[in-house]
């Protein structure tokens, strides 16, 4: 099997990668760094295909998604504080990257597609443990992007019959 990990220099990425290695799965990581840190790979540097690219631009690592199995879509831009001063950047890397990414794994048809999506969305909530039904009150661009993201995953699983799925991760 072949995968896509975007985002794979990051904490959670570096550690999927980590146990998708340990299944022998093919491992493509598709990052920019702005984030992510080189070192969190340096140890499986030569067991995987690294790209460093900006999925908010089309480019050429649209053409990584020919023959992949499964994409596990991770990259993004992470804080709260930073998305309220930089609310664009945001979008662009949270909404924009997921559209792009969902079109180019769409096109080379992938099997599987996970988006993980944040519990940002659900903002300060009524109900701990908060129930995956729970209202949607983004409270920050982070958490707004992030759900755009999402939507934009579960319609195109509906519309496309797109095999997606959206992993809510809470911390």
């Amino acid at each position: 099997m072949r995968a896509i990990v975007t985002g794979g220099a990051g904490f959670i990425g570096s550690h999927l990668v980590d146990a998708m290695l340990n299944e022998n799965i093919d491992v493509m990581v598709l990052d920019n760094f702005s984030t992510g840190r080189p070192e969190n790979l340096a140890h499986v540097r030569e067991k995987i295909k690294l790209v460093e690219c900006n999925l908010a631009v089309q480019g050429e690592w649209n053409k990584e998604f020919t023959n992949v199995d499964w994409v596990l879509h991770l990259a993004a831009l992470a804080d709260i504080v930073p998305s309220i001063q930089r609310p664009e950047a945001y979008f662009r890397a949270n909404v924009d990257g997921t559209f792009n990414v969902l079109q180019a794994a769409k096109t080379a048809g992938v099997k599987r597609f996970i988006y993980i999506a944040s519990s940002s969305c659900y903002g300060i909530p009524d109900i701990y443990p908060t129930p995956e039904d729970a209202e949607m009150r983004p409270q920050y661009p982070y958490a707004l992007a992030k759900w755009m993201g999402e939507e934009l995953v579960m319609h195109w699983a509906q519309v496309y019959s797109f095999p997606a799925l959206s992993l809510r991760l809470f911390n």
